[in-house]
């Protein structure tokens, strides 16, 4: 064999081995040793460090910016439109409109809405896939700014039992959100309740008490919650001698029990109707106690002080009659 056909043979082994090289990558190899196309067209995604799921204060900017990055046929598109909005009341972006800069970038600063709890951004590139991108976060109450009566105002019950709503304020920041880990004490002004002297408001803000009438029918409660640096609201109760007020069945004298009560001058007395109780009122034979109204159903409150010793009688108007006619009652006041 000649030099010259030496050389040729070699070049086209050579030549096959490169071949067969190509062939081997096309079909089922090691996919790592492929590499990807490129993503056609306009697309849009986060870009690391993106700034999502971040924990800030309302109404203020969070601390890592929110990131996107635009790509056109897999390469950084630069001058691409970004627009950046977001959930709730009064939150920003700066800038809320943008554009991409060399290296496909878009960033902008999220500051919080006025709300607290989850909230949502997300960045619009029109025309690009991945449009929009959304990024979350969560916004924390500010500092405690007032303190508000929610419920168990204004309630009336037996002596020695537990008032039927518990007592319950909100701490809340200068938006409203609630705001938690406050201390609340509770201040006794006026009668003699059973409460607790301090609690502490939960995730929603609120922080109540149970409270019990204590023995005391002649003295109107007033108990007030209050937050140091916030000042207090009040709560107004009754404590009285109970009657339940419940549905009357001939030729049973029931409906009011007990239907003969005792009590001392000064003393109040608290009618209360039982949840399925239907159609009833106080009316006096006389004139004391004075009417409690029209016929109403239950739950129901009623409470009278009486003020003068005496015998003093009454009835439901719809089950019963004056002169202690089937659904009646009478109260004995002592000096």
């Amino acid at each position: 064999m000649s030099q010259r056909q030496g050389m040729t043979t070699a070049w086209l082994g050579a030549l096959g081995l490169v071949l067969a090289g190509m062939t081997a990558g096309c079909g089922d190899g090691d996919p790592k040793n492929v590499t990807p196309p490129p993503i056609a067209g306009l697309s849009v995604a986060k870009a690391a460090p993106t700034g999502d799921n971040q924990t800030g204060q309302v109404q203020n900017a969070l601390l890592n910016a929110l990131r996107v990055v635009v790509l056109d046929d897999g390469n950084p598109k630069e001058g691409a439109a970004v627009n950046w909005v977001g959930t709730g009341t009064n939150g920003s972006f700066n800038p809320a409109f943008g554009a991409t800069d060399a290296d496909g970038i878009a960033s902008t600063v999220w500051t919080l809405p006025e709300e607290a709890g989850a909230q949502t951004a997300s960045a619009t590139v029109t025309g690009a896939a991945g449009s929009p991108v959304s990024f979350s976060a969560v916004g924390r109450p500010g500092a405690p700014a007032a303190i508000q009566l929610v419920s168990g105002n204004a309630q009336a019950g037996g002596v020695g039992t537990i008032a039927d709503e518990q007592l319950k304020v909100k701490v809340v920041d200068q938006y409203g959100n609630g705001v938690s880990g406050v201390q609340v004490d509770w201040i006794i002004t006026s009668g003699f309740p059973i409460i607790p002297s301090v609690s502490t408001t939960g995730t929603n803000g609120e922080a109540e008490i149970i409270m019990a009438y204590g023995n005391d029918a002649r003295i109107p409660i007033t108990i007030n919650a209050a937050v140091q640096g916030l000042g207090s609201v009040a709560f107004n109760a009754i404590a009285g001698i109970l009657v339940t007020v419940d549905n009357f069945t001939p030729p049973s004298t029931g409906g009011f029990t007990p239907s003969q009560l005792s009590i001392g001058v000064g003393e109040n007395v608290v009618w209360k109707w039982g949840p399925t109780a239907f159609s009833h009122n106080v009316v006096p034979d006389g004139v004391i106690p004075t009417r409690s109204g029209n016929p109403t159903d239950g739950p129901h409150t009623y409470v009278f002080q009486f003020s003068v010793a005496g015998n003093f009688p009454y009835y439901c108007e719809v089950h019963g009659a004056a002169g202690g006619v089937n659904m009646s009652g009478l109260v004995s006041v002592g000096p």
